[in-house]
């Protein structure tokens, strides 16, 4: 028989195995255990991760929906190569669509959110100003709290198939040094500014015209090389 729990305490939810093989997946190619343009073997998968193949092929669509993995039919299935033309364009369209949510929610927030808010951004002005990188689970739950205030089911249905390949990108520059840690920092200093005085206009504002300061940035990622000037697929 099932061990009885106390009244007051919930049970926690069973999480589905190829959720648990998603976020495994998720995080190897955010943090470069996978690599870009890396071809990706079912079975090679299966042993990595102990798991029968159904839970990896479930897990590979999710990623393919969220343009974090490329699938050719009978070809091949392989995480994603971006051009840095690629790279320009999927950080200007998602600072744009991050824009409309920030525009959305600001106005929506209850106090006890907008407090929150003020201290996820609190600390990513302090990571920022040392040269670390933000909390990503911390970034993650600023934009559920914005979605939310929203009340947007397709800004977030919108916003889970963009934030992963945005966050990627991001994270694949920074791996070779780059990343715009000034102009961040003075981004997200104003941007908690204008949500702390519910100013959803100019928070909107911000956070879509962010990208407009990426000049040095831009030429320092393609300096790099981590994203080429076009791919060849084999």
């Amino acid at each position: 028989m099932p061990v009885p729990l106390p009244a007051t305490q919930t049970p926690a939810p069973r999480r589905l195995l190829r959720d648990v093989v998603y976020d495994k997946m998720f995080y190897a190619i955010i943090d470069g255990t996978l690599e870009l343009g890396e071809r990706l073997n079912d079975d090679e998968l299966v042993n990595w991760l102990g798991v029968s193949r159904t839970p990896v092929r479930e897990a590979i669509a999710k990623l393919a929906d969220q343009a974090l993995v490329d699938i050719e039919a009978n070809r091949y299935t392989r995480v994603i190569q971006p051009t840095f033309d690629e790279f320009v364009d999927t950080l200007k369209t998602g600072y744009d669509i991050w824009g409309l949510i920030v525009r959305r929610g600001v106005g929506a927030l209850q106090p006890a959110q907008k407090k929150e808010i003020d201290k996820i951004l609190a600390a990513r002005g302090k990571a920022f100003a040392a040269h670390q990188f933000e909390d990503v689970d911390a970034i993650a739950r600023f934009n559920d709290i914005l979605l939310e205030a929203s009340g947007s089911a397709s800004l977030q249905r919108l916003w889970s198939t963009t934030n992963p390949r945005l966050l990627l990108l991001i994270r694949r520059a920074a791996s070779q040094g780059v990343y715009p840690w000034e102009p961040a920092q003075k981004f997200t200093a104003a941007l908690r500014e204008a949500i702390s005085a519910g100013d959803a206009e100019k928070a909107g504002d911000l956070m879509s015209k962010q990208t407009d300061e990426f000049g040095d940035y831009y030429d320092e990622v393609r300096e790099s090389g981590v994203f080429p000037a076009t791919v060849v697929k084999h």
